[in-house]
């Protein structure tokens, strides 16, 4: 079953992430992700802009980690890769991209949502933020570049740090979102300014894109030069393993408790 829906508003697509309790990533998901995104950038395709929203309370809780730390080696080493092109195809994708978070968006769901031009947030009780530092996993370099870039400034220190969760109006303050609206405007505003962007020339468009995000892009790349990102190989270290294992075990007694 997919776990995205693809509609179009005119030149406009707009990508929901739709697997449901949390809409949480694993090695399906991104890689049906990276062929939609390639879906709409190909030469042939009439989208001009893209909005990535979620469906339910989530925009994403981030990789289903559980799952992937099921992973035998094989399959690890193909998530691996996975990943980065997914997230480097987003970061770099020749079209306009605005992120509709609609619900939480933790982790890699923030990872997401930094990967978009400009991020709508909704109001109520959503929540922003990078959890990695708390779970103990490190950032591979491609979604480490994305948030540097998204997020450089006086709070990025914080988000890395210290792993806390933001609510829209503390997001906002943070300039870690650019818009706050009610629920029921969010994915109206989002389609109309990613029209907006998707209106301009779009070799200027995309190249003023490539220049703000180049020296990041160069990183990512570097990082892979020879094979695989060495942070995966942290990943499957004997301390990550127990690290993730033992954050199962806590989420499984609360659950209990529950």
């Amino acid at each position: 079953m997919s776990a995205l829906t693809l509609t179009r508003f005119g030149t406009t697509a707009l990508l929901t992430l739709n697997r449901p309790p949390a809409n949480a990533l694993n090695h399906a998901v991104l890689t049906e992700l990276s062929e939609t995104l390639l879906q709409c950038a190909s030469p042939g395709s009439e989208v001009r802009a893209l909005v990535i929203t979620g469906q339910g309370r989530f925009f994403s809780a981030g990789l289903d980690l559980f799952e992937v730390f099921s992973y035998g080696a094989g399959q690890s080493e193909a998530f691996a890769k996975t990943f980065d092109e997914t997230f480097t195809t987003l970061f770099s994708l020749p079209l306009p991209v605005v992120a509709a978070l609609n619900g939480h968006a933790v982790a890699g769901g923030a990872v997401i949502a930094a990967a978009a031009e400009f991020r709508l947030m909704t109001d109520g009780d959503a929540q922003l933020g990078l959890s990695e530092i708390k779970v103990g996993v490190p950032f591979p370099t491609s979604a480490f570049e994305i948030v540097r870039t998204a997020w450089a400034g006086p709070h990025l220190s914080e988000l890395m740090y210290r792993g806390r969760n933001y609510r829209p109006p503390e997001a906002l303050a943070r300039h870690l979102v650019d818009e706050v609206h009610p629920p029921e405007d969010l994915v109206e505003r989002a389609l109309e300014l990613a029209s907006e962007l998707g209106s301009h020339p779009r070799l200027a468009y995309v190249s003023n894109k490539r220049g703000l995000r180049q020296e990041a892009l160069a990183r990512m790349a570097a990082a892979r030069i020879g094979g695989e990102d060495p942070v995966w190989a942290q990943w499957r270290t004997p301390e990550v393993l127990a690290i993730v294992e033992a954050y199962r075990a806590s989420v499984g007694k609360k659950r209990s408790a529950t």
